[in-house]
C-alpha cells in the first residue's frame, strides 16, 4: 500500500513536471509580449517634453556644496549634460559625470559617462511615464543605481530619484533640484506679418438722413518692424519695445454735405472707398511666460502710431483743387492705443533660428476723423460727437537675428 502511494506521487512529480517544461516557452512568450507592450508609445513626443523641461541648469544646496545638474539641446534627438559640485571653500568647479540622453529610433536611452575615460558609459532605457508623471530609466544589470527617476515640478523645480540594489534590498534616495535661472539679457529680433485692420465709428455723426452714419469694413495689410526682447532674470517677465511699419487698410461709406463761405456753398462729400494707410509704430509691452516649457506667453500694452501715408482706391468726392478734399486729410496723423496677444515659441525646420509666432489685437484709443469734423464745426458737440479710430488683429513671425 505504502509503495503504491510513492508510485503515485512519483508518477503525478513526473507529469507535472513534463507540463511546466511544456508550457514554458509559452510563459516566456507573454513576459516578452508584457515587456513590449511597456514601451514608450510616442516616443518623439517623450523625448521633446524631457527636454524642453530639462533644459538649463539646475542646482541643490548641500553640506559638501552646491551640486548642479546642466543640461543643453544638442540638437532634436540629443540632450547632453553633466553633473557638477561646487567646492564651498575655494568655489571651484569638479565635474562628477557627463550626462546624456539619446532618441534613436523609438528608444530613448539616459547615459552616465565617468569623468575617468578608462570606464565605460552605464546606459539606462526609458520604459514608462509612470502616472506620477516620472520619466523612469533603467538598467537591470546595473545595480548601484538601478533606476533612476526625473520628475519636472513644474518650471522651477527638479526631482531626481535614484534606486539601487545594495545586499539585496532596494535602497532609494532622492533629490530635488530648483532650477538656477539665467541672468538678464537683450535679444534682438526681426517681425513681418499680415493684419486685418477696420475703422470704428461711435458717437453721433448727425449726417443728412436721420439716423444715417459711416459703416466701416475689414480689409487685409501688412507688418514689418523690429524687436529688442529685454529678458529679466528667469525669463519669465521680457520687457519687448517694438518699431515698425504697418500698413492698414479699412472700407467705408458715407455721404454727406458741407456748407462753405465761398462758391458753390455747398459741397457733396462721398466716400466709398478702401482707405491705404501707412503708419510708423512705437511699442512697449511688458511679457509673461507661461507653462514648464516657457513656449506660450501673454504679452499687453501701449502703442504710439504717426500716420506717414494715406490714400485710396474707390469713390471719393468732391474732387477740386482744395487739397482740404483731398482723402489724404480724411485721418488725422497721430494715434495711440493698445496691444493685447499671445506668443508661443515655434521653430521651423531643423535650425534653431529662435522662432515666435504672435497673434494679437490692436485696439485704437485716439480719434482719428478729420472728415466728419468738418460738418460738425459749427453744431452741437451734443448731437455730433462722432469718434472714429483703428482697429485690427495681426498674425506675425518673428525670429532672432543672431540666429540667422
Amino acid at each position: 500500500m505504502l509503495g503504491g502511494l510513492f508510485f503515485l506521487l512519483f508518477f503525478c512529480t513526473k507529469f507535472i513536471s513534463m507540463q511546466i517544461r511544456r508550457l514554458l516557452p509559452i510563459f516566456a512568450f507573454l513576459l516578452f509580449a508584457n515587456l513590449v507592450s511597456a514601451q514608450i508609445d510616442y516616443p518623439e513626443d517623450a523625448f521633446r517634453d524631457l527636454r524642453r523641461g530639462l533644459e538649463g541648469t539646475w542646482f541643490l544646496p548641500t553640506d559638501r556644496g552646491d551640486r548642479l545638474e546642466i543640461w543643453v539641446k544638442e540638437d532634436d534627438q540629443t540632450l547632453t549634460g553633466k553633473s557638477v559640485r561646487i567646492k564651498p571653500e575655494t568655489g571651484d568647479t569638479v565635474l562628477l559625470e557627463r550626462l546624456r540622453i539619446e532618441l534613436r529610433d523609438t528608444t530613448i536611452t539616459y547615459f552616465i559617462i565617468p569623468r575617468q575615460s578608462s570606464k565605460e558609459p552605464t546606459s539606462y532605457e526609458l520604459i514608462e511615464i509612470d502616472e506620477a508623471g516620472f520619466f523612469v530609466f533603467t538598467n537591470p544589470e546595473n545595480e548601484d543605481p538601478q533606476t533612476i527617476r526625473y520628475l519636472l515640478l513644474g518650471n522651477r523645480e527638479m526631482q531626481l530619484e535614484t534606486i539601487s540594489r545594495r545586499n539585496g534590498r532596494d535602497v532609494k534616495q532622492e533629490f530635488v533640484y530648483e532650477r538656477e535661472f539665467t541672468p538678464g539679457a537683450v535679444e534682438f529680433r526681426v517681425r513681418g506679418g499680415i493684419n486685418a485692420s477696420s475703422l470704428r465709428g461711435t458717437g453721433n455723426f448727425n449726417l443728412d438722413a436721420p439716423g444715417e452714419k459711416p459703416t466701416f469694413g475689414w480689409s487685409p495689410g501688412w507688418e514689418l518692424g523690429m524687436q529688442a526682447r529685454f529678458k529679466g532674470r528667469g525669463g519669465f517677465i521680457t520687457i519687448n519695445a517694438e518699431l515698425s511699419a504697418i500698413g492698414r487698410r479699412a472700407t467705408t461709406q458715407s455721404s454727406f454735405t458741407v456748407n462753405v463761405d465761398t462758391m458753390p456753398f455747398i459741397y457733396n462729400y462721398k466716400r466709398d472707398l478702401t482707405y491705404h494707410s501707412i503708419w510708423i509704430v512705437a511699442a512697449i509691452m511688458p511679457e509673461i511666460t507661461f507653462g514648464r516649457d516657457g513656449r506660450l506667453s501673454l504679452m499687453a500694452g501701449p502703442y504710439y502710431g504717426r500716420l506717414v501715408g494715406l490714400g485710396g482706391s474707390g469713390v471719393h468726392e468732391p474732387k477740386v483743387g482744395n487739397s482740404i478734399f483731398n482723402v489724404i486729410n480724411d485721418l488725422k496723423k497721430n494715434d495711440f492705443g493698445i496691444n493685447l496677444g499671445f506668443q508661443y515659441k515655434l521653430n521651423f525646420g531643423k535650425k534653431d533660428i529662435g522662432g515666435i509666432l504672435g497673434l494679437r489685437a490692436s485696439y485704437g484709443l485716439s480719434n482719428l476723423d478729420n472728415l466728419y469734423s468738418r460738418f460738425c464745426s459749427n453744431v452741437n458737440s451734443s448731437v455730433c460727437n462722432a469718434q472714429v479710430a483703428f482697429q485690427s488683429a495681426s498674425l506675425y513671425y518673428s525670429v532672432n537675428l543672431l540666429k540667422l
